[in-house]
């Protein structure tokens, strides 16, 4: 005769075991290539470069692209910083633009070092910090109904096409070097709604928190 606690014995065997079977399937996702990759790619990462300004003089973008963990172990959150400066010391800004969203790391891409991933929009906001008319028609931003030093959703294309906010599934491939110190995007040059990048942008972006 078992008795109560045979039987209450038994049903908790029966729970542990189940619930072993499924810490093992997610100890297995975890360990996927996917998983992985997401894992290496947490960190910030930073680069810098000049580019032309409207009135032809030269302006300085800073951007900064940020991995941090989701609930997925295959997904990280991207946030995408974006400044400009008048300046190459970046202590006269311009403008500060600020998109966050999830990306799934889908698979190993052709390409060394890359994976596929799709990433989807959840907020875009746009700073300035001057508001000459000219130089906001001249990057195209004029009719986004700006004040200086306030956070503006630009979410509704606004800041088209300086800042392109999509709403499809962004359709682009990630990739680290091999000692984890350089990130690089796809070709952003493509159009991504439509086909995945084939290519890494010529410039990566130098790994500066893990």
């Amino acid at each position: 005769m078992t008795g109560f606690f045979g039987k209450r014995k038994t049903y908790v065997s029966a729970i542990l075991g189940a619930a072993l079977v499924v810490a093992g399937c997610s100890s297995g996702a975890e360990s996927s290539p996917e998983a992985t990759f997401a894992k290496e790619l947490i960190g910030t990462y930073e680069r810098v470069e000049p580019v032309p300004a409207p009135d032809g003089s030269t302006a300085y973008l800073r951007q900064i692209v940020t991995a941090s963990a989701s609930d997925s172990p295959n997904t990280v959150t991207q946030t995408l910083t974006t400044e400009a400066f008048f300046d190459e010391e970046l202590t006269q800004p311009v403008l500060k633009y600020v998109s966050v969203g999830p990306c799934v790391i889908v698979q190993p891409s052709s390409i060394p070092g890359g994976f596929e991933v799709d990433c989807t929009n959840d907020s875009s906001t746009l700073t300035v910090f001057v508001t000459e008319p000219a130089l906001l028609e001249g990057l195209g931003i004029d009719d986004c109904n700006l004040t200086a030093g306030e956070p503006a959703d630009v979410s509704n294309g606004c800041a088209a096409p300086t800042f392109l906010v999509s709403n499809c599934v962004d359709m682009d491939v990630f990739a680290l070097s091999e000692d984890g110190a350089n990130f690089s995007w796809g070709d952003q040059t493509q159009n991504r709604c439509e086909r995945r990048s084939t290519e890494l942008e010529p410039e990566s972006f130098q790994r500066v928190t893990s």
